[in-house]
């Protein structure tokens, strides 16, 4: 329920959905956090599915604003299926890195302790960049194919692309 004790979203055991049509003027966000040993599942207000991993925490909007970009927070491991919206891209920010989507399928695994963050394609594209530096125009970013893992090395600021099987990534 919202402040003005609205409903915005549902949770059936271990899944949250919100589907609040009340009209939104200004961002209002909450905050997932996962225990250890737990799982959950979360659909946005966008239709976006996010599949939370034990011990991660997720920042996200009520209910995303037209006009403007979905952006998300990730600490820990989470897997997404994003809703295509060409008009609105969607963005996960993990650190030092972001992950632009327009619609797609793929993991992000971002734990404080790792000394790297790792972005795991299965279906779809996506563009990762460090973050801030994309505004500056310096940015230089990588288009991930399906398939792929770019793993960010915190200490050394360097990104690595593989190939990989996704299965191991996703399970």
């Amino acid at each position: 329920r919202n402040s003005d004790g609205k409903v915005v979203g549902t949770q059936q055991k271990s899944h949250l959905t919100y589907t609040s049509t009340a009209p939104v003027e200004k961002l209002v966000y909450n905050t997932l956090k996962i225990p250890y040993g737990k799982r959950f599942d979360v659909f946005l207000s966008d239709g976006t599915h996010v599949f939370l991993n034990s011990g991660s925490s997720l920042k996200y909007p009520v209910k995303f604003l037209k006009g403007s970009e979905r952006i998300v927070h990730l600490t820990g491991e989470a897997y997404f299926e994003v809703t295509k919206d060409q008009e609105h891209p969607f963005l996960v920010h993990a650190d030092d890195i972001d992950v632009k989507v327009l619609g797609t399928k793929f993991n992000v695994s971002h734990y404080p302790e790792d000394s790297s963050i790792s972005t795991v394609l299965v279906e779809g594209s996506v563009e990762l960049y460090e973050e801030n530096i994309q505004e500056s125009g310096e940015a230089t970013s990588i288009l991930l194919m399906p398939g792929f893992m770019a793993e960010w090395d915190k200490v050394n600021r360097k990104m690595a692309v593989q190939n990989v099987d996704t299965r191991v990534y996703t399970a």
